[in-house]
């Protein structure tokens, strides 16, 4: 698939971000772990890879060129599944927790446990650093009792983490920073910016033209999301 010209700005700060991002974790985690704190991130603790990942339209546009065939299937069906299945929902909670409970992975989890498309992930995956082995990042809290929970916050580096949650804060921020200038400069090259399920953007783009339709405005791009039945809030959001 060809990328529409239009694009290719985006595109070029989106891989700049990236770098920097990446530069950015790697000497943050070096100095914490000099300092003897523990990051538990590594090849195959795919764990994280069972929450909800989202990411700009721009993202998107960048991944989809380079899924294999086998990779655009499962993305496919996955986006297929997840629109059906949000459809009726209204609240935020039951979706997160749908999606991990009936949909699983990431589809573009390779078997091995790794990511499929390391070189490629969104902002979002990039920036999440964990301080507490991959069990927690994969684990309904709903379902601890209450001196698990209270272990589990009383075992958190506040420090450096973004309570409740054992991730950590800065390379969060930097990730969230970093998706609100990808937002405003499509916004600006396009008059609207979009953000939203990673898988359900992604195979809008390689199979039913977004990013062609988003050149040619807001309009357009909401009949592609619209046509492909995927509509919804949770999925798919447009910002003015």
């Amino acid at each position: 698939m060809t990328t529409p010209e239009p694009w290719k700005k985006l595109l070029e700060e989106l891989n700049v971000k990236r770098e920097c991002l990446d530069m950015m974790s790697a000497a943050w985690v070096a100095d914490y772990r000099s300092h003897g704190g523990s990051i538990f991130c590594g090849r195959g603790c795919r764990e994280c890879c069972s929450l909800t990942v989202n990411c700009t339209l721009t993202e998107a546009v960048a991944l989809a060129p380079t899924l294999n065939d086998a990779q655009a299937k499962r993305v496919e069906e996955y986006a297929v599944q997840l629109g059906e299945l949000t459809a009726p929902m209204t609240d935020l909670k039951e979706y997160l927790r749908m999606q991990r409970r009936d949909m699983g992975w990431c589809p573009l989890l390779e078997a091995d446990g790794a990511c499929g498309v390391y070189a490629q992930r969104p902002l979002s995956c990039r920036a999440l650093l964990s301080t507490k082995e991959s069990y927690f990042c994969g684990v309904d809290f709903a379902d601890l009792t209450s001196q698990q929970k209270q272990d589990y916050a009383l075992s958190l580096d506040r420090s450096v983490t973004d309570f409740p949650l054992h991730y950590v804060a800065s390379t969060r921020e930097t990730g969230g920073e970093m998706e609100a200038r990808a937002l405003t400069l499509m916004k600006q090259q396009f008059g609207f910016s979009l953000y939203g399920n990673m898988p359900v953007l992604v195979y809008l783009v390689r199979e039913r033209g977004l990013a062609e339709a988003a050149v040619a405005g807001r309009e357009a791009a909401e009949t592609v999301v619209e046509q492909a039945a995927l509509a919804h809030p949770f999925l798919v959001d447009f910002a003015l």
